[in-house]
C-alpha cells in the first residue's frame, strides 16, 4: 500500500457520521432514561468562527453577527428546557466547535450561567473549551479561570508563518506564542495544543520545530492531526512517524491515531473506550446514548450550515430525534474493538461479553 494513501481522510467515533440517515419513531422522551443509567457526559456546539480554515470540513459558519449568535445561545438555553431532565449525573461539561472563544464575554458569561443552571451542572464539573489564538485573550482566560474551567485546547497548527498562511490561519506564531503565555498564565489543570503534518512546504525539519516549540508549554496533551481536505505532502506517513518518536521520546503516551498525553490518568482509559454517554445541546453536536448515536443534519458547506443553524432557532421543538444510527449488537462489538485498539488494556476480551447488557 502506498503510504500517501493512508490519509485520504480520518474518523474519530465509529459509526462515521456519513452513516447516519433518517430516523423515524425516535423520540426523546423515550430515550431519556439512557442519560440517567450512565453517568453522561454534556457537549454544547458553538458552531462559528471568524473564517473558515482551508482544511476545515467542520459543521460552522462564519460572519455570524452578535444577533445571530445571541439567538442560538438562547435556542440552546430553550433546548435544554424542553429535554424536562431529572437530576443527572453529568460527568463533564465541554463547548467545542467551531471556535467557542469567538464568543464575547457577555455570551460566554450567559452560556454557561444558563446551562449550568438550566441542566443542574455542577460548578465543580470538570470543563473544556476551545480556542484559537485570535480569539485568546487575557480577559477571557480570566473568565475561563473564574469559571474554573480545567481543559483548554487550542488550534496552533504550526509555528511557522509560511504553513499557516497556506492553512489560511488568522493567526501567525507570534500571537500564538501570546495566546500560549496567557493560558499558560491561567495556570488551567489541561491544555492541549492542536498541531498539523504534512502541510504543503512543511518540511521534516519544520514540523520538528514546531513540535519543540509546543512542548516548550509542557502541554498535558498534544493533538496530531494529518492535513485533510487541501492538498498534502508526499510520504505523509514520514511525517507521522517522525512526530510519534519525537512525542514518545518526550515522554508522551499515545492514546489513539492523533491524541499523545503527558503522564495520563488511569481513570481516562474508560473514556476512550468510546462507549460514555455523551448529550450534545446545539445544531451539529452529535449524542451517544447507548446504541443511540444521533444529530441534526450536518454539512460542511457554509451556506448550508447556516440554514440549518437557523432552522434550529427557529424549530419549535429542539428535542426532535430524526438523524442518526442504531447499532445492532454485532456493530456495537465492533465499536468497541475499534475504540480499544490503542488502549493495550489486558481486560479487551474479558469484558467485551459484558458492553453490550450495559449499554442498551
Amino acid at each position: 500500500m502506498n503510504n500517501n494513501d493512508i490519509y485520504r481522510q480520518y474518523m474519530y467515533s465509529y459509526p462515521h457520521k456519513t452513516a447516519y440517515r433518517e430516523l423515524e419513531n425516535v423520540s426523546f422522551s423515550e430515550v431519556k432514561q439512557r442519560i440517567y443509567e450512565h453517568d453522561t457526559h454534556l457537549y454544547v456546539h458553538m458552531p462559528f468562527c471568524q473564517s473558515r480554515c482551508g482544511f476545515c470540513n467542520l459543521f460552522t459558519c462564519t460572519g455570524a453577527d452578535n444577533t445571530f449568535i445571541d439567538s442560538y445561545i438562547d435556542a440552546i438555553i430553550t433546548q435544554g428546557r424542553q429535554m424536562a431532565l431529572a437530576p443527572v449525573h453529568w460527568a463533564s461539561f465541554t463547548v467545542g466547535g467551531g471556535t467557542p472563544l469567538l464568543l464575547n464575554i457577555a455570551q460566554l458569561e450567559k452560556l454557561f450561567f444558563s446551562v449550568f443552571d438550566v441542566l443542574n451542572v455542577d460548578w465543580n464539573i470538570y470543563k473544556t473549551i476551545e480556542t484559537s489564538p485570535t480569539d485568546t485573550t487575557a480577559e477571557k482566560v480570566a473568565l475561563l479561570n473564574a469559571f474554573s474551567v480545567n481543559r483548554v485546547s487550542i488550534g496552533v497548527q504550526s509555528f511557522h508563518d509560511s504553513e499557516l498562511h497556506t492553512l489560511h490561519r488568522r493567526h501567525n506564531a507570534a500571537s500564538a506564542h501570546q495566546a500560549l503565555e496567557w493560558l499558560k498564565a491561567g495556570h488551567f489543570p489541561s491544555l492541549n495544543i492542536d498541531i498539523i503534518y504534512g502541510i504543503p512546504g512543511q518540511t521534516h525539519a519544520s514540523l520538528t520545530e514546531s513540535l519543540h516549540q509546543a512542548l516548550v508549554y509542557q502541554p498535558e496533551e498534544l493533538f496530531l492531526y494529518p492535513l485533510y481536505n487541501m492538498p498534502r505532502q508526499e510520504n505523509m506517513h514520514s511525517y507521522y512517524v517522525l512526530a510519534r518518536d519525537l512525542l514518545h521520546n518526550a515522554g508522551y503516551t499515545q492514546t489513539s491515531m492523533r491524541r499523545f498525553v503527558l503522564n495520563p490518568a488511569p481513570s481516562a482509559a474508560a473514556e476512550s473506550c468510546g462507549f460514555e454517554n455523551s448529550l450534545a445541546l446545539g445544531a451539529g453536536g452529535r449524542s451517544y446514548l447507548g446504541n443511540l448515536h444521533y444529530c441534526s443534519p450536518w454539512s460542511s458547506n457554509l451556506q448550508t450550515s447556516r440554514k440549518i443553524i437557523q432552522a434550529f432557532i427557529d424549530s419549535p421543538d429542539k428535542t426532535v430525534i430524526n438523524h442518526g444510527y442504531l447499532l445492532p449488537p454485532d456493530e456495537m462489538k465492533r465499536r468497541f474493538i475499534i475504540k480499544n485498539l490503542f488502549s493495550g488494556r489486558d481486560f479487551l476480551l474479558a469484558i467485551i461479553s459484558n458492553i453490550l447488557p450495559a449499554m442498551r
